[in-house]
């Protein structure tokens, strides 16, 4: 009797340290690996979270499997999806994953695209870029002009390239050493360098629709800055133009939910971006809500600023669909902007165009660009 006894009492003890193991992730809270912002962690139920914690403390040695407790289909689709938003280092996962059942738990299985060697390598790697930027930063205290640097630096250093079945393209590691990402890439890089810097953010996941008016899934950024949140689409602001120059726009650096519904759609997380006052064109005073004499001189001075500093385009947005057509009419069919320009011309003594000129649209964002050559 006395050995069935003890052999109750230590399965018992056995089954009661795996309980408290996996729920003293409950109490103590997410795990500290990985980003200090987890929103999509906060999304899930209490299993669920067991299970997310238990991988991310685990994963990084890359096992071939990590005890979580069980989990149905969906819970599994809903601890890996949120792994992948929220922890923008986890570059070295495929997308599959797995669950078998063992005694009294379960373990969770995924596919690594690399060993354990080239992930060290390539953490190194991704280590050293981040300290880059960090180290080019010019006001770290400066929320919104550490974020503009942040999303400069992307579009000045990566390229737009998806490659089906290659996750590097979606990776931030993808992004930052390799230089080439798909829209995922462009995302979790801006996550990962905003996490560095202690500016909180997610990500968010949707529908896009272009000015083609073709739809496809999309990734972009939510960032809180100065105690609200805004959306920040960097790869949308890193477009080529008709003659292969790369420009650095400010379409969707800091939009409103309200701004940014005309295109993107279906958000994976509602971040509640409900304010505008952190909004690039309004904090830098290209945004106008009329289209007079006053400001018409802005637009001069703005213009001469960019000819002297060696930028060859401006860019403006308006308040509304009817202004921003009013707008283009009178200073592109109109034709306004040669005089305009040729008062920049006089005004700065630098040799530009003023007969000439190329000019892009974006109807959408309301937003005018203006090649100044």
């Amino acid at each position: 009797m006395k050995k069935k006894f003890y052999g109750l009492i230590a399965v018992c003890i056995a089954v009661f340290a795996i309980y408290y193991a996996y729920d003293s992730h409950i109490i103590g809270g997410p795990s500290e690996n990985g980003s200090p912002y987890k929103f999509y962690y906060g999304e899930l139920d209490k299993t669920e979270k067991r299970a997310y914690d238990c991988v991310l403390d685990d994963i990084y040695d890359m096992p071939q499997k990590i005890r979580v407790p069980y989990l149905t289909g969906d819970q599994l689709d809903n601890v890996f999806m949120a792994l992948l938003y929220d922890n923008p280092d986890l570059f070295f996962l495929g997308r599959k994953c797995s669950v078998t059942s063992g005694f009294l738990t379960d373990y969770f299985s995924v596919d690594y695209i690399m060993d354990k060697q080239e992930y060290r390598r390539e953490a190194r790697e991704l280590e050293n870029i981040k300290k880059k930027v960090i180290d080019s930063l010019s006001d770290p205290s400066d929320e919104w002009q550490t974020e503009l640097e942040i999303h400069d630096y992307i579009i000045d250093h990566c390229d737009y390239k998806i490659k089906e079945k290659d996750y590097s393209y979606s990776s931030s590691y993808g992004a930052l050493v390799n230089k080439k990402a798909a829209c995922e890439g462009y995302s979790k890089a801006a996550k990962l360098l905003l996490d560095e810097v202690g500016i909180e953010n997610g990500i968010v996941c949707g529908k896009a629709t272009s000015q083609k008016n073709e739809t496809s899934s999309h990734m972009w950024n939510a960032v809180k800055i100065n105690g609200k949140f805004y959306h920040v689409d960097c790869t949308w602001d890193d477009p080529v133009n008709d003659n292969g120059m790369k420009m650095r726009m400010y379409s969707y650096f800091n939009v409103s939910d309200e701004m940014i519904d005309v295109s993107h759609t279906d958000f994976s997380y509602d971040f509640n971006c409900f304010s505008d006052e952190e909004n690039y064109y309004i904090k830098k005073g290209l945004y106008f809500t009329s289209f007079g004499t006053a400001e018409k001189k802005i637009l001069k001075e703005k213009t001469a600023e960019c000819v002297k500093n060696g930028e060859k385009y401006v860019q403006i947005r308006f308040a509304s669909r009817k202004l921003y057509k009013s707008a283009v009419s009178n200073l592109i069919k109109n034709g306004e902007i040669y005089n305009i320009l040729t008062d920049v011309k006089k005004s700065t003594g630098k040799k530009i165009s003023t007969d000439m000129m190329r000019y892009y649209e974006n109807e959408m964002q309301n937003i005018l660009t203006i090649i100044v050559e």
